[in-house]
């Protein structure tokens, strides 16, 4: 009798896989980036609580429920991501957005579908969360199967160390303990969350959506700052760093003038560590 191996998911994964990358390499190429340029998009979510399922699991379940409401009942909220381009020979990498959508603009399905959307047309651009592989890519997977969503090529290689991911909290902590981004970014000197983290999800509840807007940019923002140190201390960009943060503060304050965050954090320490470093060097004084 001969056995029929079907020809599943993991085939039909590999084409579409092979595909992508054909594509990636003939559109870096036609543009004339390919070896010159590379890409991170970051992003951060912030999430909802599906309370009245929670409860229907815990009675279901009984004494053998799990009481804290994990990921599988946490709905995206928010979203919001920032692409650099660091160009071989360029001081300054090209920023897009930061881009913002919340539960106020639209339902979870279409703020996945937004950010998938953007994953997908950044050839090549390196999925960058802080701790996403904690939570972040769980809810994203569960949303794609929830909603028959394709998940971008970032996504599907469920290694923590995909090639096309960076969990920047994992690669900064390495075997260390894991720490927080406000934990870090206080200990370095980056201006970080706006609202403390135990706090957003009752934001996202209450419907204060200006303040859910500026806490996911503002991770975004943060994230993007520790990137950028991150990859220039392993080599792997070249840039001016103090002119990078006024780029990244001013495509900022485009993109979303009336964030707070921006206007009363953010760009005045980008400018302030720009002032910084022309006071650098050698300093004469005047003989007495």
């Amino acid at each position: 009798m001969t056995n029929i191996v079907p020809l599943g998911g993991e085939l039909e994964r590999l084409s579409r896989k092979l595909e992508h990358e054909a594509q990636m390499f003939l559109a870096r190429k036609r543009d004339g980036h390919l070896a010159t340029a590379r890409r991170w998009l970051i992003f951060d979510l912030e999430f909802l609580f599906d309370r009245s399922r929670h409860q229907g699991y815990t009675q279901a379940e009984g004494k053998d429920a799990e009481l804290s409401i994990r990921w599988p009942f946490h709905q995206v909220a928010a979203v919001s991501w920032m692409t650099l381009e660091f160009v071989a020979g360029e001081t300054v990498p090209v920023v897009q957005g930061p881009f913002v959508l919340t539960t106020e603009d639209a339902d979870e399905r279409t703020i996945v579908t937004a950010l998938f959307n953007a994953l997908e047309q950044e050839h090549g651009a390196v999925a960058t969360t802080w701790g996403g592989e904690a939570r972040d890519l769980a809810v994203l997977r569960r949303a794609a199967a929830t909603y028959g969503l394709v998940l971008p090529h970032q996504l599907i290689d469920g290694s923590p160390h995909a090639r096309g991911r960076l969990d920047l909290c994992r690669a900064s902590c390495v075997q260390a303990s894991s720490v927080h981004l406000p934990e870090l970014a206080a200990a370095v000197g980056v201006p970080s969350k706006p609202t403390p983290s135990e706090d957003i999800g009752k934001h996202c509840e209450a419907g204060n959506w200006a303040t859910v807007r500026d806490q996911v940019l503002a991770d975004v923002l943060t994230t993007a700052v520790l990137t950028v140190r991150h990859l220039a201390a392993h080599r792997q960009i070249e840039c001016h760093q103090p002119n990078t943060l006024v780029a990244i503060a001013d495509a900022a304050g485009a993109a979303l003038p009336n964030s707070e965050f921006i206007r009363r954090s953010f760009a005045p320490w980008a400018r302030g560590k720009k002032a910084e470093s022309g006071l650098r060097g050698t300093v004469y004084r005047a003989a007495a």
